[in-house]
């Protein structure tokens, strides 16, 4: 499920943002479960890109433009191509295979970054919307510099989707749920929300070549995780990688 690409990239974005005066490219791996009914585990490769470029700078698939920045704040504007938890209706397991497909959409949002002055943690703020709804996310974390080579970096996060975004993902059409015998009901989804926890790790090996590893868990509100078609209201997700900053 492409999905996980977007929450292993945006781990990558707190790592990438010690770079800001480099330009970054290498690729990943990650692994993870899926949401969905009967889908399997994935392997997949991530791009890992650190692009700036005056207020212009790509993060991991994200594209963005900062407004503003100082030492301590910045706020940008942003586009993720890949919005949402796509899938493939004949993926899912025999009996829920007859579903529409969900399809990726592009979201166009604001970021807003700040150092809270208060233990090293810094904090996130973003706001999304996209053709099938809205997501948001606050987010805290914070930078364990172990030595000159090597970093850590634990966040915690939540998330909010509305219920147009949740509906068009998790929710079930009375269509849908008379063409698959194991889909007993018509399921509407509301708003819902997710709380998250994820671990990256940067390892120098020299000044341009730097080794990457991140691993999160994704636990969804029942709004999300009692719909017909989900497999498990909990996702798991890691990953490594290598980058070369030029």
């Amino acid at each position: 499920m492409k999905k996980t690409l977007l929450a292993l990239t945006a781990l990558t974005m707190s790592i990438t943002t010690l770079a800001e005066d480099k330009f970054g490219v290498g690729v990943g791996i990650g692994v993870t479960d899926n949401i969905y009914k009967g889908t399997d585990t994935e392997a997949f490769p991530m791009p890992l890109l650190d692009i700036n470029y005056g207020d212009l700078y790509v993060k991991g698939i994200t594209v963005g433009y900062n407004v503003y920045k100082d030492d301590t704040f910045a706020a940008s504007l942003f586009v993720n191509p890949l919005g949402g938890f796509a899938v493939d209706g004949s993926d899912l397991a025999k009996g829920y295979d007859n579903i529409d497909d969900r399809d990726f959409q592009a979201m166009f949002g604001l970021r807003l970054d700040a150092k809270t002055g208060f233990y090293g943690i810094r904090t996130g703020l973003t706001a999304e919307v996209g053709e099938h709804g809205a997501e948001g996310k606050a987010s805290l974390f914070k930078i364990y510099n172990a030595n000159d080579k090597f970093t850590l970096i634990p966040s915690v996060h939540v998330k909010g989707y509305s219920g147009d975004y949740t509906d068009y993902y998790f929710g079930v059409t009375s269509e849908e749920a008379k063409n698959n015998n194991k889909i007993d009901r018509e399921y509407k989804a509301d708003a819902a929300y997710s709380i998250g926890f994820n671990l990256a790790a940067d390892y120098k090996l020299t000044d341009n070549v730097a080794l990457m590893a991140f691993l999160g868990v994704e636990r969804f509100s029942s709004e999300i995780s009692d719909s017909p078609i989900v497999e498990d209201g909990v996702i798991y997700l890691i990953g490594v990688g290598a980058k070369y900053y030029f």
